[in-house]
C-alpha cells in the first residue's frame, strides 16, 4: 500500500515583481534537478470578484531540488506571457506547449533547459503546433510526446499529435487519431505500460455549453471516463469509468493532474468537484430555459446562485483532495488517501523520484495558492 508523507518547499515568489499570490496553469518540470516554474495568472491587483483583471506572466523560477535550503530564484523569460499550455519533463529538458494569454491562442513550444553553470533557463523553439491549442494537457514515453484536449484555434476540439523528441531537436509534429466522444478542456494526460504495450490515458475534462445543428443549446458535459489510445494499433477505446466520489454519484479530475508511476501505475488528484462545476457551466441555459418557460421564481433562484457563486469559502467548492491509483494492468483503482494539499485546480504536478510536487495552482475560483508540496511516496 502506498502512502504519503507531505512537507512543504518555498512558496513562489511574486511573478513580474507582484505579491505572492501564487499562479493558476503554470508550465513546471525538472531539469537538471531543478526545478522550474514559468509563466502561469492571475489577478494581482484585486479580486476577481471585486473586477479585478487577469494577468499572464513570462517569468521563469527555479528551485535547485538537491539543496535543502534553497530558495527560489528567476531564471530568466518566456517569449511571450502565457498561461493554460501543457508541460512535460524529458531528459533533454521541460517542454512547454501551446496555451493562451490575454490576446492570443498559442501554437508556440519550447524547450526549457536549466543551466547550472550561469543559472539561467535556456529556451530552445521547437516544431510549432498545427494549430493553436490551449487548455490541453501532455505526456512523454518513449522519446515521444503527446498532447489531447482543449481548444483548437479557440474553440473545443477532439485533435491528438504526437512528436518525437531527440537531441536534435529537430522533430515534427504527426497528427494522430482525434479522440471520440465530447471534447475535453482541462483534462489530465499520462502514458505507461500496459499488458498490450504502451498506452496513452487521457481522463476528464469538460465540453462547454454548445450549439446543434438547429441552433439549440446543448448542455455543457464534465467528463468522468478515461480513453485509451494505443500507438502500436494507433486505436482509442474507452478504458474505464473513474470510481465515484463516496456519497456523489461521479468524480472527475478535470483541472486536475495526472503522472506515471513506476512501470504499472498512474496517479490522478485534484482539480474540480464535478457536481458543483457542472452547474456552474450549465446555469446560464438553465435560466434562459426557466425565463422562456416564465419558471420566474427558478429563474430568481438561478440568477441569486450566479451572484453568489465566487464569493463561498474554499471548502464549498469541494476541489478533489483524494489521490487515486490506477494499475494499467489489472485495471483496478486504489484510493491512497484524503490530502488537503491536492485540493487545487490548475496545479502543476511532477514526479522526481518517489517524491510527488504539487506546484500553486486555485483554492477556489479566482483565488491561487503560493504554496508548493511535495509528498515522499512509500510502499
Amino acid at each position: 500500500m502506498i502512502t504519503c508523507t507531505w512537507n512543504k518547499l518555498p512558496d513562489l515568489p511574486g511573478m513580474a515583481d507582484t505579491a505572492s499570490l501564487g499562479v493558476s496553469a503554470p508550465f513546471v518540470g525538472i531539469s537538471n534537478g531543478i526545478l522550474l516554474v514559468a509563466g502561469g495568472c492571475n489577478f494581482p491587483d484585486k479580486p476577481v470578484t471585486e473586477g479585478g483583471a487577469k494577468r499572464y506572466y513570462s517569468d521563469i523560477f527555479a528551485l535547485d531540488l538537491s539543496d535543502k535550503n534553497a530558495q527560489w530564484q528567476k531564471a530568466g523569460n518566456l517569449p511571450l506571457p502565457v498561461a493554460y499550455g501543457a508541460s512535460v519533463t524529458t531528459p533533454e529538458g521541460i517542454v512547454c506547449i501551446g496555451g493562451n494569454n490575454s490576446t492570443d491562442f498559442l501554437a508556440d513550444v519550447y524547450l526549457l533547459s536549466m543551466s547550472r553553470s550561469d543559472e539561467k533557463a535556456h529556451i530552445y523553439k521547437l516544431d510549432t503546433l498545427p494549430v493553436s491549442m490551449d487548455n490541453l494537457s501532455a505526456a512523454y514515453i518513449d522519446h515521444t510526446i503527446y498532447v489531447a484536449g482543449g481548444n483548437e484555434n479557440g474553440k473545443p476540439g477532439h485533435s491528438f499529435y504526437s512528436m518525437k523528441l531527440n537531441k536534435n531537436l529537430d522533430g515534427n509534429w504527426e497528427k494522430l487519431p482525434d479522440f471520440p466522444g465530447q471534447a475535453r478542456l482541462q483534462p489530465v494526460l499520462a502514458a505507461q505500460q500496459s499488458a498490450d504495450g504502451v498506452r496513452i490515458y487521457l481522463s476528464s475534462g469538460f465540453q462547454p455549453v454548445s450549439k446543434d445543428a438547429y441552433g439549440k443549446d446543448v448542455d455543457a458535459i464534465v467528463s468522468s471516463d478515461m480513453l485509451s489510445y494505443h500507438p502500436a494499433t494507433k486505436s482509442w477505446t474507452t478504458e474505464t469509468k473513474l470510481p465515484p466520489v463516496k456519497g456523489q454519484v461521479w468524480r472527475t479530475f478535470t483541472g486536475g493532474c495526472a503522472v506515471a508511476y513506476g512501470d504499472s501505475s498512474i496517479l490522478l488528484m485534484g482539480g474540480v468537484n464535478y457536481g458543483r462545476f457542472l452547474t456552474a457551466l450549465n446555469r446560464s441555459i438553465y435560466m434562459e430555459r426557466a425565463e422562456e418557460r416564465l419558471e420566474f421564481e427558478g429563474l430568481e433562484r438561478l440568477i441569486k446562485e450566479g451572484k453568489e457563486y465566487m464569493h463561498y469559502p474554499v471548502e464549498w467548492y469541494k476541489f478533489n483532495t483524494f489521490l487515486l491509483q490506477y494499475n494499467t494492468f489489472t485495471k483496478e483503482w486504489t484510493e491512497l488517501g484524503d490530502y488537503e494539499q491536492l485540493a487545487r485546480a490548475g496545479a502543476g504536478a511532477v514526479l522526481k523520484g518517489d517524491s510527488l510536487i504539487i506546484v500553486n495552482g486555485e483554492l477556489k475560483p479566482g483565488i491561487r495558492t503560493p504554496q508548493v508540496n511535495y509528498a515522499e511516496i512509500t510502499k
